[in-house]
Formats: structure tokens, C-alpha cells, sequence
């Protein structure tokens, strides 16, 4: 639903870049606007997904696989849900994914890690969340968490996860929030 705004801000802000009069007929709020978790997934959703995820350990790069982070065991015990395969892939320079497909009927989860030179920010996600409805606060969840119905997001250190497709802890669901705590402990 928020695809047709988010692919706007994306034009624009590429537009931006290559040139100082870019979007200068548009909306200067969404030139001005930084990237969001949503614009960069769907800016990249046509990219092509790596095999491996991204590059090995020990790498300058600050991208990681976010799929090793959590095996398809794992995200299917902790969301009670059975999933057959996981999907790395780097969304945007720092910001990493991991699509576990799942078998149930019901959607495929979604992780991502942003580093820290993602540019996404802890208000970032909040803007993201506040425009999706009501949000709430989430205790022992990495240094701080949020959730709507659908999305998880939490802040470990310089780093952010998003959990989407678990299940928020508006509806009484705290699967999003043990897949969180898994991921940020494996990110330790």
C-alpha cells in the first residue's frame, strides 16, 4: 500500500543525486527525505539476490548474511511455522536480508539487519511504523523494540533488525520477538 510514496522518494532521491535540480517540481520533503527500510527494499526488490549472501567473515565489508545468523530450524521453531528455505540477500550497501520461505499457506518471514553505515536510522523505523498505525513499545527485546501487527523492529547496539511476517505483539504474538532476540544474540 505504501509502494506508489516510497517508489516516489526513491526516483527522487536518485534523481537528486545525479542532478541539483532534480525533483525541483515535486515535493522538497520527499527529495529531502532520507532513506527508509521500506524505499530500499523496494528500490532494490528487483536486484538480484546473492548465493552466499555476502562476503566472509573478516571482510571490511559491513554487509553479513543475515540468513546465518538464523538457520530455517530456528526461524520455524521460533515462529511456530514451517519454513523450507532461506534466501540472503543484500538489499542496499548495509543492509542485509534473510527470506524464509514458508510452506503453512501463510507469508514468508523476513529478516534484516541494518548496519550502521545503512544510513537507516532508529527514527527511521519509527517514522516507518508510526505511518503503518498503532506501535508499541516492546520490553527485552535488544536496547529497544517496537512492533505493529505485522513488523518488529529493534535496536542492539549500532545495529537495527526488522522481523516482518512473524506476527506482531499487538495481537498477543511474540514469535517476532524471540526471532529479534535470537538474531541480535548471533549478531554478538
Amino acid at each position: 500500500m505504501r509502494i506508489p510514496a516510497v517508489l516516489l522518494t526513491t526516483v527522487c532521491l536518485a534523481a537528486a543525486a545525479a542532478s541539483a535540480t532534480a525533483c525541483s517540481s515535486g515535493s522538497k520533503t520527499a527529495a529531502a527525505a532520507p532513506p527508509t527500510a521500506a524505499s530500499s527494499a523496494a528500490g532494490r526488490a528487483g536486484s538480484s539476490p546473492t548465493s552466499s549472501g555476502v562476503s566472509p567473515g573478516g571482510s571490511s565489508s559491513p554487509d553479513l548474511n543475515a540468513c546465518a545468523l538464523l538457520s530455517v530450524t530456528q526461524a520455524s521453531s521460533l515462529a511456530g511455522k514451517h519454513y523450507s528455505a532461506a534466501k540472503a540477500q543484500i538489499i542496499a550497501a548495509g543492509q542485509d536480508q534473510c527470506t524464509y520461505k514458508s510452506t503453512s499457506g501463510g507469508g514468508d518471514l523476513v529478516v534484516i539487519v541494518y548496519q550502521p553505515a545503512s544510513g537507516v536510522t532508529w527514527q527511521t523505523l519509527t517514522s516507518v511504523l508510526k505511518g503503518s498505525g498503532t506501535v508499541k513499545s516492546v520490553s527485552g527485546v535488544g536496547d529497544k523494540a517496537m512492533a505493529d501487527a505485522i513488523e518488529l523492529d529493534a535496536q542492539a547496539d549500532s545495529r537495527l533488525v526488522a522481523i516482518q511476517g512473524a506476527g506482531g505483539t499487538l495481537t498477543g504474538d511474540y514469535s517476532a520477538a524471540a526471532i529479534a532476540k535470537a538474531v541480535i544474540a548471533a549478531l554478538h
